[in-house]
């Protein structure tokens, strides 16, 4: 056991660090993140708007149009959002001027999305300002970030008299760059037809097919667990699939405003129902602990995590059992989510259990509630949001009694010592 411990030290765990430190992926999950608290809320709009409980949904309804005009408004937005987000962690993160880079990048992004009419005439489309453009948003983003920063190392900027307020003067630093970008843009869109949205979801169809499907989804929800058994947090993983994730999520509450047929199993709102009480589906360990540990080690340390863990917060037990680098834990700690996110992704994809259509819910809303909130009271998705929980208690059985076996024989040894000493 040691000699493995020490290989994943030795070996994986500096591979997971230098990903998870990378630039990009840093700006990538700052900037998503961001959005996220306004994705909630157009989130909540899409349930308020569709309530299943026909009375009150009666009662709601000339509220519809309010609750549309906020999901627009947000969700329907996201790449705009993400463009400008992009840019000002991107600005921090490259030490940029932040207002430059948002402006810049936003006005490119808006320029990316001007698509020639049937008239010949260009317009812009409001739709690639959403779901569709989100992709664009991040690449245009770093595209912005990466050529105002090699302007300015090569020194080629307008320069402006002393004694000229420094917004200004920095407004005209940018502008050739901004100059720069705006008109080999305009070239693809205008002369070329070029359209990146389409261009971008053709490069990244393996990515999507990979997480748009069983196997592929349960991989990454495995990844996220083995990358958090090493001790670092699991935002590294969860980052490079997050675009993809909000997408399908907002795509998939588009087609329910518009009474269209939702299409993805993989979206935000499924994940927190996998984590049932956190990365590594811990909740079920968390209830062993609680119900049924012989020692008393494991038995307060269950009932001090019960709390945090319904709530989806798992670092008590995490570090407290401990899980990270305790290879005893490592097969249920890996593929307890991987199962239960295969599983989710078959039930939802064969009609068994309905998919998400509110897909932005708070990370720590019970795993429950989730399943309840993200379908609109579907009971068969409620019912398995129970089951993944009482499936997460039988995988982690058989290792947790080994483990409360040998701390419960250390606390009998350590009392008779005591004992023996005290005599």
């Amino acid at each position: 056991m040691s000699t493995s411990t020490t290989y994943l030290e030795k070996h994986l765990m500096p591979l997971v660090t230098r990903v998870g430190s990378n630039r990009a992926l840093t700006i990538i999950r700052n900037a998503m993140c961001a959005c996220m608290a306004l994705l909630i809320i157009g989130s909540t709009s899409i349930l308020l708007s569709n309530i299943p409980w026909t009375p009150l949904a009666n009662l709601m309804a000339p509220a519809a149009p309010v609750f549309n005009a906020i999901f627009n408004s947000t969700t329907g937005m996201m790449g705009l959002l993400t463009a400008a987000s992009m840019a000002y962690y991107g600005a921090i993160e490259y030490k940029q001027d932040v207002f430059v880079s948002i402006v810049t990048s936003v006005s490119l992004f808006t320029l990316s999305q001007f698509q020639q009419g049937n008239e010949g005439e260009y317009q812009l489309n409001i739709d690639g300002l959403g779901t569709s453009g989100l992709i664009s948003a991040i690449l245009i983003g770093f595209i912005t970030l990466k050529t105002l920063a090699l302007f300015k190392q090569k020194n080629i900027a307008i320069r402006m008299p002393k004694g000229v307020p420094d917004a200004v003067s920095e407004s005209f630093t940018s502008l050739l760059p901004a100059l720069f970008l705006l008109s080999i843009l305009s070239l693809l869109v205008v002369i070329f037809h070029f359209n990146i949205n389409e261009a971008i979801a053709y490069v990244m169809t393996p990515i999507c097919w990979v997480l748009n499907s069983a196997p592929g989804y349960a991989l990454y929800h495995m990844l996220c667990a083995l990358v958090f058994f090493c001790g670092i947090n699991s935002q590294f993983v969860i980052g490079i699939a997050m675009p993809f994730l909000m997408q399908n999520g907002a795509l998939n509450e588009k087609a329910f405003q518009a009474g269209e047929q939702v299409m993805f199993a993989a979206t935000n709102a499924t994940d927190a129902m996998i984590w049932a009480g956190g990365t590594g589906a811990t909740l079920g360990l968390v209830i062993l602990m609680s119900l049924t540990a012989k020692s008393q080690y494991f038995k307060k340390l269950g009932r001090m995590s019960l709390g945090p863990g319904i709530f989806n917060i798992n670092e008590p037990i995490i570090f407290g059992t401990p899980l990270c680098f305790n290879l005893l834990f490592m097969l249920p700690f890996v593929l307890t989510p991987g199962l239960i996110a295969d599983s989710t992704y078959l039930l939802m994809q064969y009609g068994i259990i309905d998919l998400p259509h509110v897909t932005n819910l708070p990370w720590t809303m019970p795993a429950f509630i989730v399943g309840f909130l993200m379908t609109g009271g579907s009971l068969t998705t409620t019912l398995w949001s129970f089951m993944i929980i009482i499936l997460s208690v039988i995988i982690y059985l058989p290792f947790f009694r080994i483990a409360d076996k040998q701390f419960y024989l250390k606390g009998q040894q350590n009392t008779e010592l005591n004992n023996k000493e005290n005599n």
